[in-house]
């Protein structure tokens, strides 16, 4: 019974030598796994800590452009509103200079009417002075035409609706009056092509 122990004894020795050296294979193998993981979770971070550092700096770098582009606009928009205000005052001034221009002439004329009254009052005929209302009247058309307007409405012109406003009808037996003006009541002007103030006609009728 002993020496069967004994003998199992020495086959043992053997077998774990065999286990120990297994055994330790064993445990350098799972030390270097553990190791290879470690080292794949700590590239993961890093992989992971770029991407945001680079989300970040694009971040940053879209947020300046934002503010370069909305600091653009605004000047641009200052700009339009200064230059809408300088336009607009340009056109104020031009409107105020032409009619100062008008003015200028009807000045002129009222001076001439208060000489031509102060005449009438002066003169023992009253007759004499239709020669200086006659002036009167033909300075203002020669101040109206420096202001490039014309008369329409003569007697004897042909009617025209887009220049003549017919006040009444004035029956004719004269084929060749039919359809022109037979008196004016108020003379009208045009200045270019646009009409300024159509004439008031009486229009023969036949």
């Amino acid at each position: 019974m002993s020496d069967d122990v004994k003998e199992t004894v020495v086959l043992s020795e053997d077998d774990l030598q065999t286990l120990s050296d297994i055994s330790e294979e064993g445990l350098d193998a799972s030390s270097e796994t553990n190791t290879d993981m470690g080292d794949e979770e700590l590239g993961e971070v890093e992989i992971l800590r770029a991407e945001l550092t680079k989300l970040q700096t694009n971040l940053s770098e879209a947020q300046s452009l934002a503010d370069e582009n909305k600091n653009k606009w605004l000047r641009s928009r200052a700009e339009l509103d200064n230059y809408r205000r300088r336009a607009a005052q340009d056109v104020e001034r031009a409107r105020e200079s032409g009619m100062d221009s008008a003015l200028l002439t009807v000045m002129s004329v009222y001076d001439d009417l208060g000489r031509a009254l102060k005449a009438a009052d002066d003169a023992a005929d009253p007759s004499t002075i239709l020669p200086g209302i006659r002036s009167v009247r033909d300075s203002l058309e020669r101040n109206l035409d420096t202001l490039g307007l014309k008369k329409v409405g003569e007697v004897g012109e042909v009617f025209n609706p887009d220049f003549h406003e017919a006040l009444t009808a004035m029956p004719t037996e004269n084929p060749a009056q039919a359809g022109t003006i037979a008196d004016v009541f108020e003379i009208g002007f045009v200045k270019g092509e646009r009409l300024v103030r159509p004439a008031r006609v009486v229009v023969y009728q036949g």
